[in-house]
């Protein structure tokens, strides 16, 4: 890993500052790491929707983990999983929809 130990100042207005900042977060990136990419031409990427489906496909999995449990406690004899694979797939679907737009941005 490499160690980022030179420090960099430049001058711009308030308004320029605040400009900047609002991309970096836009992006989720870090100040430091939204200049240097942006400096150094590197495309900035945004994968929108990726919160939601990380949301998702963490309830899918505390919904089959809390089944397993009771699975293995002997207190479920069957189990209808039709709900919880929809689920699944749609979480999936959505995942391939936001890779294939971060594909395709960075052409």
């Amino acid at each position: 890993m490499r160690k980022r130990n030179v420090t960099i100042t430049i001058r711009c207005t308030e308004n320029e500052r605040q400009r900047i900042y609002n991309k970096a977060r836009q992006h989720g990136l870090t100040l430091s790491d939204f200049v240097l990419r942006s400096a150094l031409g590197k495309k900035i990427v945004t994968a929108n929707g990726l919160a939601d489906v990380l949301k998702e496909q963490k309830s899918i999995g505390r919904n089959l983990n809390q089944i397993a449990v009771l699975g293995n406690m002997g207190r479920l004899n069957a189990v209808n999983l039709d709900r919880l694979v929809e689920q699944h797939e749609r979480a999936t679907a959505a995942l391939c929809e936001i890779a294939k737009a971060v594909a395709l941005s960075r052409g």
